[in-house]
This record gives structure tokens, sequence and C-alpha cells, in this order.
């Protein structure tokens, strides 16, 4: 894995990036569906992705932020038929940062100390779990969907775990994803529409997620660069 040329253009887009993850955040994310609302929301990983491509990124970490921006797309418009498609986006998101994270972890052979790796596995599985028992009553035919999702996100935040400590935001990214997905799932499933803490929930479900993509982005590129 060679050192990404990082330069101009790769500031240019993310500088993009973020300017679509916060004009989202803080207009689009309490307007009705749209198709200006849908583009903004993409543009935030579709120009992350275009910002790793212009650094010469490894394809894998391009198609999970790839996926992810296909999976804000479908998301983007609430509706039934368009739901199934982003979860299935995202679900090749999550299964591709499991081989991401897996390889760095591979190849770098660093897997200590292990205990409190052992500690935080324990904590995500556990989680999840207690999670999914917690929305079974409420998925019906979506468990289908929802279950597998379930299972590559949890094994995501898994795999995070064993990252060499020097790819700490991406640790950190994975564990706020979880917090995001669940708080998603939960705005999905098991809220009514008119419950006031939605005002609450929306945000939090995309700034965590922001967060978490950057974090994961940023620590794998710092495993990258010092792996050279």
């Amino acid at each position: 894995m060679g050192a990404l040329a990082i330069g101009p253009v790769f500031w240019a887009l993310m500088a993009l990036a973020s300017a679509a993850a916060a004009a989202y955040g803080l207009y689009f994310l309490q307007r009705p569906p749209s198709f200006v609302r849908a583009l903004v929301k993409t543009a935030f990983m579709g120009a992350a992705a275009g910002a790793l491509v212009s650094a010469g990124a490894p394809f894998p970490l391009v198609a999970a932020i790839a996926f992810s921006a296909i999976g804000d797309l479908f998301l983007a418009f609430k509706s039934k038929w368009t739901l199934p498609l982003g979860i299935l986006a995202f679900l090749l998101a999550q299964l591709t940062y499991v081989v991401i994270f897996t390889a760095i972890w591979f190849f770098s052979g660093d897997n200590s100390p292990l205990l409190p790796r052992y500690i935080a596995m324990g904590a995500v599985i556990a989680t999840a779990v207690v999670f999914l028992i917690w929305m079974a009553p409420k998925l019906g035919w979506m468990a289908l969907g929802v279950v597998p999702y379930a299972i590559a996100i949890t094994g995501m935040g898994v795999a995070a775990m064993w990252l060499p400590w020097a790819g700490w935001p991406a640790m950190l990214g994975a564990v706020l994803f979880l917090v995001s997905d669940f708080v998603l799932a939960a705005e999905l499933f098991r809220l009514p529409a008119d419950a006031p803490v939605r005002r609450v929930t929306a945000p939090i479900v995309w700034w965590t997620y922001v967060a978490a993509q950057a974090l994961i982005i940023w620590g794998v590129i710092t495993l990258i660069q010092a792996g050279g």
C-alpha cells in the first residue's frame, strides 16, 4: 500500500464534502424530501469519494465511500421502495469496511495490548444483540434486510477494534457509525411518526454519521501513510 498523493484537488473536494454535510445538517435535514435535498446529502460522500480517487486511495476505501453515497441517495427520499436499496448499499459499505480493517490488521501484525480490544469487541457485540432483540417485534419482513445489515455493521465495529492504535480515529468512527445507525433504526421502526423526540434524533443520526465517516477516512489514511 503506497502513500497517497494528497494535493489541492483532494482538499478542494473534501471542502465540498464538508460544505454539503453542513448544508444538509443545518438546513435540509428538517426539510421535506426533494431532488435538491437528495443531491446535497449525496454530495457529502460523493465528493469524498472523488477526493480519495484524486489521491490514489486503494479501491476498497473508494468503494466503501461510494456505496455510502449511493445509500445516502436512496435514504434521502424516505420512501418504502428506496429504503431496502439504501440498506443494501450501506450493507455493501459495511462489508467493504470489514475487508479494509481486517486487511490492515493482518498486514500490520499489530494486535497488542489485547484486553482493551476484547472489552471493546464484547461491548459492540452485546449492544448490537440487545438492540436487535428490542427491534425484533417491529421489523416484520424488513428483518430480511435489517438483520444482515446489523450483523455487517457489528462485524465492522469488531474489525475496527483490531486496527493498529495509530488508526484510533477509525475505531472511534466505527463506534459513532453504530450509534448513528442504531438511532436511525429506532426512528424507522420504533418511534411514532409524530414523536417529539424526532427533533433530536434526526440531528444525532446525521452528525454522528458525518463524524463517523470523516474519522474512518482519517484513520485509514493515517495508517496508509504510516505504512507508506
